[in-house]
């Protein structure tokens, strides 16, 4: 997981030039509501009175809409009911500009600040060109063409070391009024750039794949979002149609089921209007050429918002492609990916399952031409409400950096000509005595593996690294086998094999830089292990009103903070209050408290996995998690660890601890228990919490395996031994002195006999 801190000096508003900013006096009169319209018939008759729908289309269901107070009439002649979100948007968009201007006099120059900000399209252009001169070496500038009205399209190609390679396309704003959309797409170039020859792995991968970012590809809507006399929630880039209505929407102009009546319109005044023709417009037809000019895009995401998803091919249709499961799985896995940096779930699936079929559309024009994997992301937040297109600036670098891991899944995938992994995982502990096999699965994809060269490379210190074959078991199955380790040793290693094309492909990524390692141990004793399934002796307890832990899988999908998975794929965990929707610890503390748990003498190890999110709600950031412990028959309780109010840890994802028990205060101990404690103590605040995965191991590591008898130290007892106490028979030589007594005697052959075969 990467978290991007900028260096680089960039000048994007010094605090004396005013920044655009919507007019507030723009929307004097106009409210956001929530609606619940029952039909497409109340969605036409709003739609036709001019009301604008806020949702990424309007229709059927409940959903976000800007009202006038002359609309009122309109919606009670329909009998539609709506609650106020926003009931004074001249005042909201003051507020949300104070706000904003507060940040830019605290904040006026670049660097990292550039994200603390939504920026016009004259800073994202003083952006691009200091990036371009911070990394001349990798990256060059682009223009792929004008929009209507002649701005330029600019972007960013990352090409590390040149050459001809695959590429991976990242795009935004093809909608003006998502503003959340350019910072992410930007973030993902700033990033790579930064973290190349720093990050091993991102290294790798850009010696590999050529990264393009195009962060504003409707510039013209952009602008007309902030400029005087603008409407913040345009949609549409600025085409003259000839009348009073503007724009065509960019996202139903492509050539893949255009205009095929999947949420299209052939009205010009429709935010989803088609255009005049299918790839009309000139921003469309500009990406379009730089793609087919290219050749060479293998993947592309089209970030828009908002509602958390990842959209996969096909948009207009519910029948699946060809390659489904395989896009299907990729989806799944940026969606993973994306959740793991701060708890924020997004939905991957078909359009037409988790939002709405729709024709003409960036994911499937790719795709439908030159078999890109394509995917639209909806960005944050999850649903309408007062966040919608609007929300704070406090959101973009959280979305940008939630994001780029899931852009960095998209680019490993195409960085991979074949795919390595490890079913069972890496192991983590080696053994002084017997050898380790594990399981390692190499499937191709671009190219197939070259036979026989899949290689297990290891080495126990610092030196060089040995290399012994993978053993085929069929299939796309391999068997690596580690050695036994000496308990001096670190043992590091990882995973190599050549393609056809005569590449060679590593695991990890940024093998030989970065490896897997394990311990070396000569006994592992486990006296505890419980993966969330059954209650293994907790017990619940505390004074919350409502929220407290229970066992289960996890439904509420990480729509506030919530898990959407178990830490360790069982399917079960310990949970607060674990309900779709609405759920939190409320009004107090809710303890799980864990059995008596024996430790007989010291070097134990307490293990967990936990996730815990305080930063939704009235009051974010203001509670805390505890774990603590005590000893059986005791009353007090010590701190094992204690995470938040604030940092790491406090807004989501699993995280796996080891505790020391010895240097956390057990030391002694002969048995104890442990309790987690997720507390209530902000007013307005949500809190989640989760358990997971927990085991109470010893390991001990120990070369001198006792071996009475073995008095040449060859690891046996065998006629050897009996040779060399003949051999200083009669003397005191501690050579021969096989029992320690002080003198060579037929005591010590009678030893040796006893204990006749080999050492362990």
């Amino acid at each position: 997981m990467f978290t991007l801190i900028i260096t680089a000096s960039l000048t994007v508003a010094e605090p004396h030039t005013p920044v655009p900013m919507p007019l507030p006096e723009d929307y004097e009169g106009m409210s956001i509501v929530e609606l619940n319209v029952p039909t497409e018939d109340a969605v036409s008759a709003l739609l036709d009175a001019g009301i604008e729908g806020l949702a990424c289309r309007p229709a059927t269901g409940a959903g976000p809409w800007l009202i006038e107070k002359e609309d009122e009439a309109l919606l009670n002649s329909l009998g539609l009911q709506y609650k106020s979100l926003i009931p004074n948007l001249s005042t909201f968009i003051e507020n949300r500009n104070a706000e904003r201007r507060a940040i830019r006099a605290t904040h006026p120059i670049g660097g990292s600040v550039f994200y603390t900000d939504y920026r016009v399209i004259s800073e994202y252009d003083a952006h691009i060109d200091q990036f371009l001169i911070d990394h001349a070496d990798i990256a060059t500038g682009i223009v792929i063409g004008q929009s209507h009205e002649g701005r330029d399209i600019r972007g960013i190609v990352i090409n590390a070391g040149g050459g001809e390679k695959p590429a991976v396309l990242f795009n935004g704003t093809q909608h003006a009024r998502e503003w959340i959309s350019p910072p992410t797409t930007m973030y993902i170039a700033d990033t790579l750039a930064d973290m190349y020859g720093v990050d091993n792995e991102i290294t790798a991968l850009l010696d590999r794949v050529e990264v393009i970012v195009i962060p504003i590809v409707n510039p013209d809507g952009y602008a007309h979002t902030y400029e005087a006399g603008g409407d913040r929630y345009w949609r549409k880039n600025r085409r003259d149609n000839g009348g009073s209505c503007a724009g065509v929407d960019l996202n139903r102009n492509w050539g893949s089921d255009w205009n095929g009546g999947e949420s299209t319109s052939t009205d010009p005044c429709s935010d989803v209007y088609v255009g005049p023709s299918s790839m009309s417009e000139p921003e469309v037809q500009a990406l379009a050429n730089y793609c087919l000019d290219h050749g060479n895009i293998k993947a592309q995401i089209d970030f828009h918002a908002f509602s958390q998803l990842i959209l996969e091919p096909r948009g207009y249709t519910t029948a699946p492609p060809p390659d489904w499961d395989e896009l299907h799985a990729l989806g799944g896995v940026m969606s993973d990916a994306i959740a793991s940096v701060h708890g924020q779930y997004y939905v991957h699936d078909n359009p037409c399952n988790i939002l709405y079929c729709a024709s003409g559309t960036l994911i499937d024009w790719p795709y439908d031409t030159y078999g890109s994997k394509a995917y639209c992301v909806e960005l944050r937040p999850s649903g309408g409400g007062i966040g919608g297109f609007d929300p704070a600036p406090s959101e973009i670098l959280p979305c940008a950096q939630e994001n780029f891991e899931g852009a960095l899944v998209l680019i490993h995938d195409i960085a991979t000509p074949l795919s390595i992994s490890l079913p069972n995982g890496a192991p983590g502990v080696v053994s002084t005595e017997v050898s380790t096999p594990f399981e390692v699965e190499i499937e191709a994809r671009s190219e197939d593996p070259m036979e026989k060269t899949g290689l297990l490379h290891y080495r126990g210190d610092d030196g060089n690294f040995n290399e012994v074959s993978l053993s085929y078991q069929g299939n796309n199955s391999y068997l690596a086998t580690l050695p036994t380790f000496d308990c001096d040793d670190m043992p590091e290693f990882y995973i190599s094999i050549m393609t056809h094309s005569a590449s060679t492909v590593v695991y990890p990524a940024g093998a030989p830089n970065d490896v897997f390692s394990a311990i070396v141990v000569t006994n592992e004793e486990v006296t505890f292990e419980d993966d969330g399934e059954t209650n293994m002796g907790f017990v619940v307890s505390g004074n919350a009103t409502d929220g407290a832990w229970e066992l289960g899988v996890p439904v509420g999908g990480g729509e506030r903070g919530d898990p959407p998975a178990d830490a360790d794929g069982s399917g079960s965990c310990w949970l607060t209050d674990n309900v779709a929707g609405n759920s939190d610890v409320d009004g107090g503390q809710t303890v799980l408290t864990s059995p008596t748990l024996q430790i007989p003498g010291n070097g134990w190890t307490l293990s967990y996995a936990r996730w815990f999110s305080n930063n939704f709600g009235a009051a974010p950031g203001a509670d805390v998690l505890t774990v603590q412990w005590s000893e059986d028959g005791s009353s007090t309780w010590s701190d094992l660890e204690v995470v938040g109010p604030t940092g790491t840890g406090t807004t989501g994802g699993w995280f796996d601890v080891s505790i020391d028990l010895d240097t956390a205060g057990l030391f002694g101990v002969d048995a104890f228990q442990f309790r987690v404690i997720a507390d209530d103590a902000g007013e307005g605040s949500v809190i989640e919490a989760g358990l997971d995965a927990i085991s109470l191991a010893r390991l001990t590591c120990d070369d001198d395996v006792s071996c009475d008898g073995d008095v040449d130290g060859n690891g046996a007892v065998n006629v050897n031994d009996i040779l060399q106490v003949i051999a200083v028979f009669g003397t005191n030589d501690p050579s021969g002195d096989a029992n320690g007594d002080g003198a060579v005697d037929i005591s010590d052959i009678l030893l040796i006999i006893s204990n006749w075969g080999d050492c362990g």
